[in-house]
């Protein structure tokens, strides 16, 4: 019986070492949780039609959009652990979970960190009509209106939810959530004072800010984009705010730990390439590479980081939207 055992043993460490020698041998998919169109979904096609030249197989991008990106996340949990399958992560993910633990995928335990690659900073912008010009007129406004601001967001456990339900905790506000299926649906509503204020990309409010249709208040990370240098952050008011999206590459836990290294590789050379870098920010986002092991310390910090806003905010999950 022993003998058995140990032959088994052998033979799959066998297959296993052949397998990771003739990787990749065969197509490699990309799930993106989202619509096509979206962040995750531009940056994704981006580095895995370098990747495919980098590794000589196709890449193929697999959208599998539904409840908040859970739906494509809990597929890539349980996929193979080979290498074939691959999953665009960033802080939707870590916020949706934080929000509901029910969710069928933990992102710490089902997958294994391979490349942190880019951000996309964040804005806090107001309707023109909306009186409040900075971030203390807006406490104050909304301290002496109480659930009267309306904050709109692409939908519940997003960035764009989080960042306002952050400022009010730590502003001791009371505001009104109003989810929208994506950032544009909520410009709308900006424009049209439906809500009043609104955290989101720079590349999503650039256009209506330059035509004067909104009004931006303050950068939402540490320092000022670069396409508005001189905006004030949100963190001079309220040390400690900081918000932006930021984008990674995970696969399946138990991934072979060579496989993992190998796509951490090539993925850094292709971060670091200066035209590659160049397209990249021409597309709004900022280029921040980082190893496989930075992203799986970042993803546990960053679910710390959100259960505690959850928790401080008594916040849940909308019924129908749990997984």
């Amino acid at each position: 019986m022993l003998r058995a055992v140990c032959r088994a043993v052998v033979a799959f460490a066998l297959a296993t070492g052949a397998a990771v020698a003739a990787y990749p041998d065969r197509p490699i998919r990309i799930i993106v949780p989202f619509p096509a169109g979206a962040g995750n979904d531009l940056l994704g096609r981006m580095i895995g039609q370098k990747l495919s030249v980098a590794l000589g197989q196709p890449v193929v991008i697999e959208n599998r959009a539904g409840a908040a990106g859970n739906i494509g996340t809990e597929v890539a949990a349980t996929a193979a652990p080979d290498g074939y399958t691959l999953l665009v992560i960033n802080n939707a993910q870590t916020m949706n979970q934080a929000l509901d633990p029910k969710v069928r995928f933990d992102v710490v335990r089902d997958f294994v960190g391979v490349a942190m690659v880019a951000a996309s900073p964040m804005l806090l912008v107001s309707s023109n009509d909306f009186p409040a010009k900075s971030v203390p007129e807006l406490v104050a406004y909304a301290k002496a209106n109480p659930g009267k601001v309306n904050f709109g967001s692409s939908g519940y456990g997003t960035p764009q939810q989080f960042g306002a339900e952050m400022l009010s905790g730590m502003a001791g506000i009371r505001m009104t959530h109003v989810p929208y299926r994506g950032q544009a649906p909520s410009n709308a509503a900006l424009v049209t004072n439906e809500i009043q204020i609104a955290f989101g990309t720079v590349a999503g409010f650039a256009p209506l800010v330059k035509a004067g249709r909104i009004r931006p208040i303050a950068a939402a990370g540490n320092t000022p984009p670069k396409e508005f240098p001189l905006l004030p952050t949100v963190g001079q008011s309220y040390p400690g705010f900081s918000i932006y999206i930021w984008y990674g590459l995970v696969a399946p836990a138990a991934t072979p730990a060579p496989i993992v290294k190998l796509l951490s590789d090539e993925i850094g050379k292709i971060m670091a390439n200066p035209v590659n870098r160049a397209e990249f920010e021409e597309k709004g986002f900022e280029v921040t590479p980082a190893s496989g092991e930075a992203l799986t310390g970042f993803i546990k910090n960053d679910l710390s980081q959100w259960k505690t806003v959850v928790q401080q905010g008594k916040l849940t999950p909308p019924e129908g939207e749990t997984q």
